[in-house]
């Protein structure tokens, strides 16, 4: 990790085969700029936004495949991002996250329409688990129907050969 920053060459895509974008808002600079970093080292394509105004606003704008917003204080300034996200796209995972944990706003989070109210600090694990929970890569599985059937191409269909593409797969 040079200079306190995280490097990593893999990308997560849609199923469309495009990067999955991450919209992530927070107005603590030390933690935007801590999760924008884990974030973009797992591969995620991640827009950092400092201001719930501004967060709401561009929601208008850009389409996310995740949303993750800080509550901030008790007031729950964070709302203002969940309810417009909401009205945007009711289908995109929402993702708030706090410091200081408030059963009121927890409640009123997950009434909004939040997918899960979730206590800082995380580890890169818990925010690995966490997103990959919402946002599925495109990943194309190995599957078997994907090659010519056995006795095809030189195989030779007997039980060794579904023995081997067993332990393959």
């Amino acid at each position: 990790m040079a200079n306190g920053k995280f490097a990593s060459n893999a990308r997560e895509t849609s199923k469309e085969g495009r990067e999955l974008k991450l919209l992530l808002v927070d107005e603590n600079t030390y933690d935007l700029d801590y999760y924008t970093e884990v974030l973009r080292y797992l591969g995620y394509q991640v827009q950092p936004v400092n201001s719930y105004s501004k967060a709401a606003a561009t929601l208008g704008c850009e389409r996310f495949d995740l949303v993750i917003v800080d509550q901030g204080s008790a007031n729950f300034e964070g709302r203002s991002v969940l309810t417009r996200a909401v009205e945007v796209d009711h289908r995109v995972p929402i993702l708030v996250l706090t410091r200081t944990v408030d059963a009121d706003c927890c409640i009123e989070a997950l009434d909004a329409g939040a997918h899960e109210y979730v206590q800082k600090p995380l580890t890169t694990a818990e925010i690995r688990e966490l997103v990959n929970d919402y946002v599925k890569p495109s990943t194309l599985p190995f599957a078997a129907s994907h090659l010519p059937p056995l006795g095809m191409g030189g195989r030779n269909d007997n039980a060794s050969d579904h023995q081997s593409l067993r332990k393959a797969s």
